[in-house]
């Protein structure tokens, strides 16, 4: 049986983050060609970048639950939808066989339903390729909130434990020392206090990398290791997936 692997495209890598509504058309080709070419299963997460986020910050929507503006939620979830339906026109001119989906299909607010997940796997193994983003949610009532691309992948990772789960970030990995641009190349969750935490950018409402980072020590603290690459290197998504990083971050999920 192929392995399954659980890809994060960060908003960062798909859309230009100084540019609002600005797709990286270039970015997004690259890792659509490299994700054609994998002997896997994969299900892709992509982050809001410069559509959600732009939007959210417009609107003051947040990931705590509250009554946000309607008109805002509306505007942020159809941001999300345009981005996504360009991700995956792109993956369709690859040859792959995308299927765009809102993460409201397998979750509950913020808990996942894991009959719903298994859905998702299920789609995966039959040669087509489930798309799901980050997304702003009904929570309850009238409260909505910012569900991030990054807590998705712990919800889909700790139901389906993926063979492979992979974060492509807009650096090559985490860095020991952002000064020097140190990079470390393995990390095991109970090195987690010794890591400083890049600092988040003021216009990614869901936390920047320092997020990714938390996600990433989270999915390993079940047990997976949770690779970390440059996404504007789309090869190295490959090389993760098929277990031949040679430049980027693997946090170990397993024991020393």
């Amino acid at each position: 049986m192929q392995k399954l692997a659980l890809i994060k495209l960060g908003g960062s890598v798909v859309t230009f983050k100084d540019r609002p509504l600005a797709a990286n058309a270039g970015a997004i080709d690259g890792i659509s060609r490299v994700l054609a070419q994998l002997d896997a299963h994969a299900i892709i997460v992509h982050g809001g970048g410069s559509f959600g986020h732009y939007w959210s910050l417009k609107y003051d929507l947040h990931t705590k639950p509250a009554s946000y503006d309607a008109h805002g939620v509306s505007v942020v979830h159809e941001s999300m939808i345009a981005l996504n339906q360009t991700i995956v026109n792109s993956m369709i001119m690859a040859g792959l066989n995308p299927y765009g989906m809102p993460p409201s299909v397998f979750t509950a607010g913020h808990r996942p339903i894991a009959a719903k997940i298994k859905q998702v796997q299920a789609i995966a193994r039959s040669k087509v390729m489930p798309v799901t983003f980050g997304d702003v949610v009904h929570a309850e009532g009238s409260k909505y909130s910012i569900l991030s691309g990054d807590a998705l992948m712990t919800m889909l990772a700790k139901v389906l434990r993926p063979s492979r789960v992979v974060f492509a970030t807009n650096v090559d990995g985490i860095y020991k020392d952002m000064a020097s641009r140190e990079l470390v190349s393995e990390i095991w969750v109970t090195g987690k206090k010794s890591i400083e935490f890049s600092k988040a950018s003021g216009t990614d409402v869901t936390g920047g990398m320092q997020r990714k980072v938390t996600e990433a020590f989270k999915i390993a603290s079940s047990g997976m290791d949770v690779l970390m690459v440059n996404g504007f290197v789309p090869e190295r998504i490959a090389e993760a997936v098929e277990g031949k990083l040679r430049v980027g971050t693997v946090v170990k999920g397993g024991r020393r």
